[in-house]
């Protein structure tokens, strides 16, 4: 049986039409489904429950953007039972879909995930008692996020098609008043003594932020986290070396470290915000663990 979870609201509507565009195409192959649609937040991961003990689902197809991925996955894993993810993109920043080469045209997508023509399995990173399928950050990446979560003007930006700028808009707000901290970092066993951290991205693919690569070389699939830590700059170096984020090219400022690692943990001289997959989870001091091949998926 294959389940669908849609979120209307994604993308601001998004969702909605790319639900209209694949209705029509399901019946047509007359695939036996059942479909829920969300209607709040966190909503997502309770349908996904329902759908595979209640319903016996074994395949769910997300159509939403990266908030419902990560829903939806908590879903799978809350629910104790194997079953296949599938993602049709239809957010504003769509980087799970960007991290795994999923095709852009709706149908297109649909037709590759029922077709199974890609099927693997992904890591996925643990924080408490929640799963992350992206990038889990802590510090200045996740403060923007909340910004941009709660910012007006995310919305309109979006409906032209301009959602990234949204994130632009909150950086540039957030980099006047963030005040980096130092932090001990743990990765494996592995104690670092960094100063006046920025950030800390703890990445299961290269790209978040609806695209911007953080960590180049994360590897959705090899059982390791690439972890990007920024610190030591000022204000200004931090602002004019970010447009580098989009190529990655960031990854050769002085300013910038990278470790690799499956155990992972924060303490901080101030409490961070956290955030996974875009979302405010939490705030340090936080643990971070890779749980690899966790999930099995197809697009």
């Amino acid at each position: 049986m294959l389940g669908i979870i849609v979120n209307p609201m994604s993308g601001s509507g998004k969702g909605r039409d790319t639900w209209k565009q694949l209705e029509p195409t399901l019946k047509g192959l007359g695939v036996d489904y059942q479909v829920r649609k969300t209607s709040g937040i966190g909503e997502a991961q309770k349908l996904a429950v329902e759908l595979i003990q209640k319903e016996g689902v074994t395949k769910i197809i997300a159509v939403g953007g990266d908030g419902t991925v990560n829903e939806v996955m908590n879903g799978i894993q809350q629910s104790g039972k194997p079953c296949l993810f599938g993602l049709v993109a239809a957010g504003s920043g769509n980087d799970y879909a960007k991290g795994h080469g999923l095709a852009e045209e709706p149908v297109q997508a649909l037709t590759r995930i029922l077709k199974e023509e890609s099927r693997k399995t992904i890591d996925l990173i643990k924080i408490n008692e929640r799963f992350a399928v992206n990038v889990v950050g802590a510090g200045f990446d996740a403060l923007v996020a909340k910004k941009t979560n709660e910012a007006s003007y995310k919305g309109w930006l979006n409906k032209t098609k301009l959602g990234k700028v949204a994130y632009v808009l909150s950086v540039l707000s957030v980099i006047r008043s963030f005040q980096p901290c130092d932090v001990h970092l743990v990765v494996d066993g592995q104690t670092y003594h960094v100063q006046k951290v920025w950030l800390i991205a703890i990445a299961n693919i290269p790209n978040f932020g609806g695209g911007m690569r953080i960590c180049p070389d994360a590897v959705p699939n090899d059982g390791v986290a690439e972890i990007c830590v920024v610190s030591n700059v000022s204000r200004w170096e931090l602002l004019f070396a970010f447009p580098l984020i989009f190529s990655g090219k960031h990854a050769k400022h002085p300013g910038v470290r990278f470790f690799r690692g499956r155990h992972i943990h924060i303490q901080s001289q101030n409490p961070l915000f956290v955030q996974a997959d875009g979302e405010v989870v939490s705030h340090t001091p936080m643990t971070v663990e890779m749980l690899p091949s966790c999930q099995a998926v197809c697009g």
